[in-house]
């Protein structure tokens, strides 16, 4: 195989080098403290060209500083400078002086980037010697060690005639990636880049503008091929692109609709669909994507066959670890549940970036397991309808494949090419740049009619849940004891047998207590009660990150405890129970699910539980007072209503709320009043729909529930 090259790497750095000297000349001259504090600054910042200029010429004026040295190295790499980088950071660690492990980190990078293993392994061994047990990139440097293993027994693919950088009128300094070929042009190319001016300006990771630290997010772009080779990029429309993160994903309706992403940052957001007709003109005001992906809690990257299907990539519960391809059908009556690829093609590392040929059962996707040769790989699998198994990925060569992030690989109509983006640290204009690869015969799998294999493959995977329902009731319990009785570990049973199919779905498990004492005590009793019920599910093979423990004590009763001034017997039996329930961000279960609560008479009923069930639904703020590791006895939480306690398997944190605020402003009313009894660690926390969010949860979901902006803020 022939690898080509657009520029020179030793003319880039030369060039660049020559622009910081000429753009150094122009400038004032600067005291070497102010040049030395600006470029520490920029690289604590993470703006690495802006350090390596300071760094550059305070060198220039107060040479030999190690620091300073380390600084410029790693501010190379990070540039896509090897050359600079290998000689400031191999001085920095001949010195003997260094104090910085990173030195060693990146130096191994450096030649990791250049595929010279053998420097690379020893390098990364030293950092090893020189870091101890607990640092966080150990785990990080050991898969780098079995890739670079790999690395040495790799081969380029034997049909790859070509691998070309698209050259620096598509590509910048910034990245560009998800490069989209046009179905109606031939010649045509979209794709997204996060390069200087696009729209909005630089941003920080929660949408607002930040001019110093913050990042520039991605416009889509279109570029097409002249005689004389890719034009200079141009929006799709500037209505479409804004101040956040643009990724075109596929097309839809022979090039009709496109399906873009839109979030804050590329991790969570939304994903719309977009009107096109052949002349490209697209409508101002797209409408949110509907089906089975969920982008807001991190579905992205997808693929549609055929219409009919959409792969993707996740990091929903029920993987095998890290980001996982996952698959779903539409039918008539709309999207099925997701599935996930299974083993074959998922592993514990990353997988991401799907693309399916027009077979219909060839799949190219990228993963950073450690059989490849750097961070993410292409690698091409194939379902076999005989065994309806998947056969095992094969890595794409080096070439496709390098030392960075080689991603977003897509065949063009013909099978004659291919595309995809590239960190690789040579032949490169920094980030992540687009490529094309040409092959020396058309790829068949891009030439044949779709045979579906996978979809009958889904049907299969279908049929087993096809039309699910859970009908259960509450677990009563009138001692410890009585909790994993035969009736209900009956109802615990059948809560499994659905639960196992759906693992994407976390169990909500709520308990609640009669009055026995202070509420303290029976909140405490309670959290300790759910443990139990929760010991059993593990016990039955229930993931532990997939279960909630709630104890909302007698605030929430079904029954009244007390019914003219005497203790209700019956009432109080009603109240001692466990109710469990499927929850999800969406508020939306891929099953039809019922708890069959025993009917009570009126004078009987009391409205705790309906008021509870409220609570569970929509956007909700509650006051963390507090996270202990044993019972609170202060007699101050009976002063807030609505006060429950939170943990999860195997933490041993007990987390007190209080409130149910559906503003974000009521919230913080109360929070005060939680700071003023005592609770000077109390912070907010908001959920949607039962669960708690993260951070990246709720910028995702920033823009159907405007409140959460202040919740970020905060």
């Amino acid at each position: 195989m022939e690898v080509r090259f657009c520029l020179p790497v030793c003319v880039k750095q030369a060039s660049l080098l020559l622009l910081l000297a000429l753009s150094a000349a122009c400038l004032p001259a600067q005291k070497p403290s102010s040049l030395k504090s600006q470029g520490e600054q920029a690289f604590e910042d993470q703006r690495w060209a802006e350090a390596l200029d300071y760094l550059l010429r305070y060198q220039e004026i107060k040479p030999g500083d190690l620091e300073v040295l380390s600084k410029i190295g790693q501010s190379a790499y990070q540039l896509h400078q090897p050359d600079l980088a290998k000689k400031y950071l191999g001085f920095v660690t001949g010195s003997g002086r260094n104090k910085d492990p990173f030195d060693w980190y990146y130096l191994a990078a450096t030649h990791h980037g250049l595929m010279e293993w053998e420097q690379a392994i020893e390098l990364y061994k030293q950092f090893l010697r020189t870091t101890s047990s607990s640092h966080s990139y150990r785990a990080h440097v050991k898969d780098n060690l079995r890739r670079c293993m790999s690395g040495m027994k790799a081969l380029p693919h034997p049909n790859v005639a070509l691998v070309e950088n698209m050259g620096p009128l598509v590509n910048s300094s910034g990245d560009e990636l998800a490069p989209l070929p046009s179905i109606n042009h031939a010649d045509r190319l979209y794709f997204s880049s996060s390069r200087e001016g696009v729209t909005g300006g630089k941003r920080n990771e929660e949408g607002y503008e930040d001019l110093k630290r913050g990042f520039w997010p991605s416009d889509m772009l279109v570029t097409n091929r002249l005689t004389s080779g890719w034009e200079a990029p141009f929006p799709f429309n500037p209505l479409q692109n804004t101040a956040q993160f643009e990724v075109a994903l596929d097309f839809t309706n022979n090039g009709q609709v496109l399906h873009y992403f839109r979030g804050n940052n590329l991790l969570a957001g939304a994903i719309h669909t977009d009107t096109a007709g052949t002349t490209d003109e697209y409508i101002s005001e797209p409408p949110s994507a509907q089906g089975a992906l969920l982008p807001e809690i991190g579905d992205r990257c997808l693929i549609y066959v055929n219409d009919s299907m959409v792969v993707f990539a996740s990091q929903r519960e029920g993987g095998y670890g890290g980001s996982d391809l996952w698959a779903s059908r539409r039918v008539q009556s709309g999207w099925m549940p997701a599935i996930n690829l299974g083993p074959a093609i998922n592993s514990a590392y990353d997988e991401t970036t799907p693309f399916v040929a027009a077979d219909g059962k060839t799949l190219y996707f990228s993963s950073n397991r450690t059989e490849g040769i750097g961070g993410l790989d292409v690698y091409r699998s194939v379902f076999l309808p005989e065994s309806r198994e998947w056969s095992t990925p094969v890595t794409m060569g080096v070439g496709i494949n390098s030392p960075g992030d080689d991603a977003y690989f897509r065949l063009g109509a013909s099978g004659e090419l291919a595309y995809l983006a590239s960190s690789r640290i040579v032949d490169n204009y920094g980030g992540m740049d687009l490529y094309m690869v040409y092959f020396k015969e058309p790829l068949i799998e891009q030439q044949q009619p779709h045979e579906f294999a996978l979809f009958e493959e889904l049907k299969v995977q279908e049929s087993l849940v096809e039309a699910p329902s859970l009908v259960t009731a509450p677990l009563f319990y009138d001692s410890d004891k009585e909790l994993l009785n035969k009736e209900n570990t009956a109802l615990l049973q059948s809560i499994l047998a659905i639960s196992r199919r759906f693992p994407e779905i976390k169990l909500l498990i709520t308990l609640h207590t009669d009055e026995t004492g202070p509420m303290k005590f029976d909140l405490y009793s309670g959290i300790k009660r759910a443990e139990i019920i929760a010991k059993y599910l593990i016990s039955e093979g229930t993931d532990p990150s997939r279960l909630v423990l709630r104890s909302a004590g007698p605030g929430f009763p079904l029954a009244r405890n007390i019914i003219n001034g005497e203790n209700s017997t019956l009432g109080q039996s009603l109240n001692r129970r466990v109710e469990l329930k499927p929850i999800h961000i969406s508020g939306v279960v891929p099953f039809e699910y019922r708890l069959n609560r025993p009917e009570i008479a009126e004078q009987l009923q009391a409205a705790g539980t309906a008021r509870l069930d409220e609570q569970d639904q929509g956007l909700l703020f509650r006051v963390e007072m507090a996270v202990a590791r044993q019972v609170i006895t202060s007699d101050v939480l009976g002063l807030f209503s609505d006060v429950v306690v939170e943990s999860v398997p195997g933490s041993g944190e007990y987390h007190y709320l209080s409130g149910a605020e559906r503003s974000f402003a009521g919230a913080a009313a109360l929070k005060k009043e939680v700071i003023a009894a005592g609770f000077s660690n109390a912070v907010i926390v908001a959920y949607l729909n039962g669960m708690q969010l993260s951070k990246a949860e709720a910028i995702g979901l920033m823009k159907k529930y405007p409140d959460l902006a202040s919740y970020i803020r905060s």
